[in-house]
């Protein structure tokens, strides 16, 4: 019985693990994208990420978007966020809406901020994040979509 009762716990415990990964949809199997930290100051909720492309070939430009209404924010309370409440920094390049004629050479992770502001500090994550990428490469025009994302508080 106790074993019974030990191999439970651990499977719950695994589900709860499990259940708070973020999902991510980025379109190509040679274009990663990882979640390192989700953390919230006051109303503005800071997004950081990871991208990689993991391809043998150079990303010779590319872009990313948050003012063309492509990129959404979905929150756990049901908030929308997009437009002017949307932010974007890629490597040190200064936070704007519209980055574009970037490179992303191949196994070099490339980090990235998603800025999210207006964020009620009851908000406990992120339930849906689409990030407008165009990478022609790969034939990216879609957003990557993102799943899941507990915010620290």
């Amino acid at each position: 019985m106790k074993k019974l009762l030990v191999l439970f716990s651990a499977l719950c415990c695994m589900a709860v693990v499990f259940a708070q990964t973020p999902t991510i949809v980025t379109g190509h199997p040679d274009f990663k994208v990882k979640v390192t930290r989700c953390a919230a100051s006051g109303k503005v909720v800071v997004l950081d990420l990871v991208f990689t492309n993991v391809s043998a070939t150079d990303v010779e430009s590319w872009s990313i978007a948050t003012n063309s209404g492509e990129s959404v924010v979905y929150d756990s309370e049901g908030n929308v966020y997009s437009g002017n409440s949307l932010a974007v920094k890629v490597s040190n390049l200064n936070y704007n809406n519209y980055l574009r004629n970037l490179k992303m050479i191949s196994d070099v992770p490339m980090k990235v901020s998603l800025q999210i502001t207006g964020v009620p500090a009851n908000v406990e994550a992120l339930a849906r994040v689409d990030i407008s990428v165009n990478i022609p490469l790969f034939n990216i025009k879609s957003p990557i979509k993102i799943k899941n994302i507990p915010i620290e508080r």
